[in-house]
């Protein structure tokens, strides 16, 4: 007989591990599965009730109640063992039957109005000599008939089956619609916004340990600090810039992109810290009426690294690179420059300014797992160890611009109809929206999708689905990415510096990322 579950529970009662061997070596017909252990809520006398087992088949559905051990019957109290006082097992196998028959016809459509049931004890360590007129010898089966335990279950279902109101059978879509409802088979999937609310908090327990590197960064008064995509390096660079602040220093936050200059300021909300990029920093410092910064904090710096750029910082610092106090932020992956040109003799310079602390992060407190495995085997990259928690599987599509434009469309009804935080999505393009494969769809699907630009993002955390070409987001994250507009990364040939988008790309996610990988052929 097929029971479910396929392993016994371990609920410690050898009594009911016995009758599950019975049954499981049964090979009776009549589309028999039996259940153990099985919850029964509103019960007519309690709150919830268990049904040891639950038998169901063509003959009808059955409660056995299982009671091991020594049992005995006194002026009508039934005890076990060491006169343990005990319910009456035949009760409590009836009203569990009744209350069980009465939630099937409740909620399931079968065919009759009535269903063929009956109920038993089973005592298998005990021989039963005893009759009454409470119950009969056929609904009990003890230590000795549950070695013939076929026998004994033929006979108990024609015993229940011979009463009038049980003369009938139940047909075999009848059982298999209750079985159904008893115990389906089922997954329950963890929703995605489940999954963003779990990656936060484990990322935000991640952070906080990671402020012993700003303690080793504070003793030292020139530092280079590399580490890839979600390493903490803007985070680190951020603290840096509050504990300054708190000593009342003059402090440059420096970058090369507007949008990122703009999500710095974000989080670091202060009137005292200076945040700009290279190319507005003569007109900024113009504006603040500064002269110089006694400190410069440097994040994305593979973007600026060229002496050009470089030079411009030693003129506003307080004694130079050489001799000033400094912190330089930035990714040590090759595939990061898809700003700037990345000039490695620039950093060599860099390193000779009155030996300056190297730091290197090496533990990703962004991404999860998932999504660290697909960017590390895609790209060859180092974004860190994981910390995170494992995360929902990478979601790939393949297809042409038809294809994955349906896919997408489907993806985004799903996405809005959950409950995740609209703003949480952000989808990512190699390419400007007019050209996108969100371009092919309906406009009254993506009007409600935001086009980030240099003033948009200002309004970081967002409120809608937004949109941004890749280059634009380097330095921002997202819980949700889309990326578009990319070949698989498979096909992109070694030493040709087109992995960048996919680096930059792919790392922004930090709960789901979902790639749709245009099939240019």
């Amino acid at each position: 007989m097929r029971l479910i579950p396929n392993i016994a529970y371990n609920n410690d009662s050898h009594a009911e591990q016995k009758l599950f061997s019975a049954l499981k070596a049964v090979e009776v017909a009549h589309n028999c599965v039996a259940f153990h252990s099985v919850i029964i809520p509103n019960h007519a006398y309690k709150r919830v009730s268990e049904a040891d087992f639950v038998i169901v088949g063509n003959f009808g559905v059955f409660v056995l109640e299982v009671k091991g051990g020594r049992v005995s019957h006194k002026d009508g109290q039934w005890y076990t063992n060491d006169n343990t006082k005990i319910s009456d097992p035949f009760k409590q196998a009836s009203s569990a039957l009744h209350a069980l028959n009465e939630k099937i016809l409740t909620y399931v459509d079968i065919e009759r109005e009535r269903i063929p049931i009956g109920y038993g004890v089973v005592s298998p360590d005990v021989t039963w000599t005893e009759n009454s007129v409470e119950w009969a010898s056929e609904i009990v089966c003890d230590s000795i008939k549950i070695r013939y335990f076929d026998y004994w279950l033929e006979s108990f279902f024609k015993y229940w089956h011979s009463r009038p109101a049980n003369a009938v059978l139940l047909s075999d879509d009848d059982v298999n619609k209750i079985i159904d409802f008893l115990r389906p088979d089922f997954e329950f999937v963890q929703p995605l916004f489940a999954h963003v609310d779990n990656i936060k908090e484990s990322s935000v327990k991640l952070t906080e340990e990671q402020y012993h590197y700003v303690d080793m960064a504070m003793e030292n008064k020139r530092v280079i600090c590399s580490g890839g995509a979600g390493t903490g390096k803007t985070f680190l660079a951020a603290e840096l810039c509050r504990r300054f602040i708190a000593q009342d220093k003059t402090v440059l936050l420096a970058c090369h992109s507007s949008w990122l200059r703009h999500y710095l300021i974000t989080l670091i909300p202060s009137e005292k810290l200076i945040v700009t990029t290279i190319s507005g920093l003569s007109s900024t410092m113009r504006r603040e009426g500064i002269d110089s910064f006694e400190v410069v904090i440097v994040d994305e710096g593979q973007d600026i690294l060229n002496i050009g750029d470089l030079e411009i910082l030693d003129s506003v610092l307080q004694g130079g690179w050489n001799d000033g106090q400094w912190y330089f932020f930035h990714d040590s992956n090759n595939q990061a420059n898809i700003l700037t040109e990345l000039d490695k003799n620039a950093l060599s310079w860099l390193k000779s300014k009155n030996y300056p602390a190297i730091f290197k992060l090496n533990i990703n407190c962004r991404n999860t797992k998932n999504i660290l495995l697909k960017i590390q085997t895609s790209l060859a990259c180092d974004v860190g160890k994981p910390a995170l928690t494992e995360g929902p599987e990478v979601t790939e599509f393949i297809g042409n611009g038809d294809v994955l434009s349906k896919q997408l469309s489907t993806l985004l009804k799903e996405l809005r109809a959950s409950e995740l935080d609209k703003g949480s999505i952000t989808i990512l393009s190699a390419l400007r929206r007019r050209k996108s494969i969100l371009s092919l769809l309906p406009k009254d699907e993506v009007q409600d999708i935001v086009e980030l630009d240099d003033y948009k993002v200002k309004s970081y955390p967002f409120n809608n689905i937004t949109f941004a070409e890749i280059a634009n987001f380097k330095g921002l994250e997202n819980d949700v990415i889309i990326l578009l507009d990319l070949e698989q990364p498979e096909y992109l040939l070694d030493g040709v510096n087109k992995h960048s988008l996919h680096y930059v790309g792919m790392s922004r996610a930090r709960a789901k990322l979902y790639c749709f990988w245009q099939n240019y052929k």
